[in-house]
């Protein structure tokens, strides 16, 4: 956003006069939302679906898990789900004909394919694209819950100010 602010009410002998030109630019550095606790992730193992309990954390536009919540404190993570990869318009509950665990929501990511990447029970590679199905379950509804408004907030912040860094919704 730029434009021409015109100076006014300039006390006399004031060096500044007439109008300034002002320049500015917003964005988001990162998301203040954050959530720590375990959630069960649907992976895929040797071609066989496999759900495993994983400590999570949601931290600026990532989240970020371990096997234990020990481990965050000393080791890198297992893996990581960038937000900004989402294309799921909203976090929502998994629909019960494809995942039938209870407290399970979805986010669909997306990336740029690479040469090893090769279609899993989660995984599709279109075009030049990797579309993955992130199925994470909480153990109560109540958390699920928590879980998808602090995740919604994140994506809305994200297309809101940097609408350029993230996928747009399917």
């Amino acid at each position: 956003m730029s434009g021409l602010v015109p100076v006014l009410k300039v006390p006399f002998l004031c060096p500044l006069e007439g109008h300034i030109h002002l320049q500015l630019q917003c964005e988001v550095g990162c998301s203040t939302v954050e959530e720590r606790g375990f959630l069960t992730m649907f992976e895929d193992v040797s071609g066989f679906g496999a759900w495993h309990r994983r400590w999570c954390v949601l931290s600026g536009y990532c989240i970020s898990y371990w096997t234990y919540p020990d481990d965050e404190k000393r080791k890198n993570p297992i893996g990581r789900i960038n937000l900004a990869n989402c294309t799921s318009e909203k976090v929502e509950p998994a629909n019960r004909e494809f995942c039938a665990r209870p407290n399970t929501f979805e986010l669909i990511t997306v990336r740029p394919q690479r040469e090893d990447d090769k279609e899993t029970l989660v995984s599709q590679c279109m075009d030049t694209m990797c579309v993955t199905k992130n199925w994470l379950s909480a153990d109560t509804k109540d958390e699920r819950n928590l879980w998808m408004k602090k995740l919604n907030q994140i994506l809305v912040d994200l297309r809101m100010w940097q609408p350029a860094a993230c996928y747009k919704p399917l």
